[in-house]
């Protein structure tokens, strides 16, 4: 399952202009995005078991909220470009919260992996894709998909 983990609006504002100008810097100018950190938990847990996580281990309750539906920003006609380490790549982020689920949850999930969805309202996943190559991605260790929301 994957957790979205969301900054709340009013706590978001500076986490979103600094990826705005990213973005203007590789030639996309957008006037809105939203960002998210994203946990891939492989493990055979129920949906409470699964909430738990996310809300006493993944979210800050005060400036973050979360998802067990990734996907839902809230901008009209974005796209959802989602960023991982390739499965070959260490991800120590994913490995600690591994450690720390097996805490929450008492049993070990098989694994976990880290990684990003970034939502921009554009009008071509193409002008998309050449400025998340150019200021996101190292297609050394990342992988990434962009699709429609």
């Amino acid at each position: 399952m994957i957790i979205e983990i969301w900054t709340k609006e009013k706590y978001a504002r500076n986490e979103e202009a600094a990826f705005i100008a990213r973005l203007a810097h590789a030639g996309l100018k957008v006037k809105a995005a939203r960002l998210s950190r994203l946990y891939k938990v492989d493990a055979d847990f129920s949906k409470e078991e699964f909430e738990k996580i996310a809300s006493e281990l993944l979210t800050d309750n005060i400036t973050e909220h979360y998802s067990l539906s990734p996907g839902k920003a809230g901008l009209k006609d974005a796209y959802r470009a989602e960023v991982w380490l390739k499965d070959s790549v260490t991800d120590v982020v994913g490995e600690s919260v591994k450690e720390a689920v097996a805490d929450v949850a008492g049993k070990l999930p098989e694994a976990v992996r880290f990684g990003h969805a970034y939502y921009v309202p554009c009008d071509s996943e193409q002008k998309l894709k050449h400025a998340v190559t150019k200021t996101l991605v190292n297609e050394i260790v990342n992988k990434f998909k962009i699709e429609k929301c």
